[in-house]
Formats: structure tokens, C-alpha cells, sequence
């Protein structure tokens, strides 16, 4: 389990994060809904962006 991934408590509704989607590509959006009940999960948290993707968040989209 790679410890830089963010936990559930890290992430909220609106904010923008980088998830990989299961064919592998990886996509910056906006969370509309956190699906995984866990705290962690060693793939990263499973997300719907409010795109209609769904992924596992790998990292926190920088603020521009």
C-alpha cells in the first residue's frame, strides 16, 4: 500500500483530485460522490467524479 495516497477523511464532495480508471488512464475531475466506506484502500479510494467517471483517487489536483 503506497502511504502518499489520501485517505477518505482527505476528501471531499467538489474537490478536484487525479483518479485512475480501471482501463489504466488516468483523469483529473471533480469528486461528486465517494464511494468507498473504507478509510483507506490500498488502490486509493473509489470515486464518481461528477464527470459520471468513476476511478481510484491517486492524488490531490493541485489548486490553481
Amino acid at each position: 500500500m503506497s502511504a502518499d495516497l489520501p485517505t477518505r477523511n482527505e476528501l471531499v464532495t467538489g474537490m478536484a483530485v487525479e483518479v485512475e480508471q480501471e482501463n489504466g488512464d488516468r483523469i483529473v475531475g471533480e469528486i461528486g460522490a465517494i464511494l468507498s466506506d473504507e478509510r483507506t484502500h490500498p488502490e486509493g479510494i473509489l470515486v464518481k467524479l461528477e464527470s459520471g467517471a468513476r476511478g481510484r483517487v491517486k492524488e490531490i489536483a493541485p489548486e490553481t
